[in-house]
């Protein structure tokens, strides 16, 4: 008897027939490693004269001596124990104090949408003299890390709540209730 485990092997980065999915990595997850431990493992190792594989297990069970050597290698060679900051991809677009301008431009007008908002920061010269353009995804993004959430907002008329509108409504719902039951009531009179 054979016993199936329903979605197949989904979910270990295998599709189905056995094929990878897309944007799915192959080999181990890589695991970063703070600078205490790296300090740590240098110590015993240098230090201490530990082998990389016993520093490894003493100083966390599940580090190999793979990483320990890399730590180690990078010690020796460029004098490092810290982990490099992530470098690469694009630079911020606005600074702290342009965000916190844009963050002034909500508080002061709430219905403003982010159409309008983009348009006022390409126009200002002052704050925002460094910015050409900006896209609307980027301002939402700003928004959010400053949580603020934008919601579409519609006009109410002040008369929609009034007394006499009130009245109209209730005479409106009360007509056709009067109207239905004379119906009903000459029907089974008759």
């Amino acid at each position: 008897m054979r016993v199936r485990v329903r979605g197949g092997q989904r979910g270990r980065g295998v599709g189905r027939g056995g094929e990878r999915r897309r944007g799915q990595r192959r080999g181990p997850v890589r695991r970063r490693v703070s600078d205490d431990i790296r300090a740590t493992l240098v110590d015993h190792v240098i230090n201490h004269g530990l082998s990389m594989r016993e520093a490894g297990q003493r100083v966390h069970p599940n580090l190999s001596r793979y990483t320990v050597a890399s730590i180690i290698r990078t010690f020796r060679l460029e004098n490092r124990m810290v982990a490099q900051p992530p470098r690469g991809g694009r630079q911020r677009l606005f600074s702290e104090q342009q965000e916190l301008a844009i963050i002034e431009m909500v508080r002061e007008n709430n219905a403003i949408r982010l159409r309008d908002l983009q348009q006022r920061i390409i126009a200002d010269g002052n704050v925002f003299n460094n910015i050409n353009r900006v896209s609307i995804s980027t301002l939402s993004r700003i928004l959010h890390k400053h949580n603020f959430r934008m919601k579409q907002l519609y006009r109410v008329p002040f008369e929609r709540n009034s007394v006499r509108v009130k009245d109209l409504r209730r005479d409106y719902v009360q007509r056709p209730a009067d109207v239905c039951m004379c119906t009903v009531n000459t029907a089974i009179s008759c």
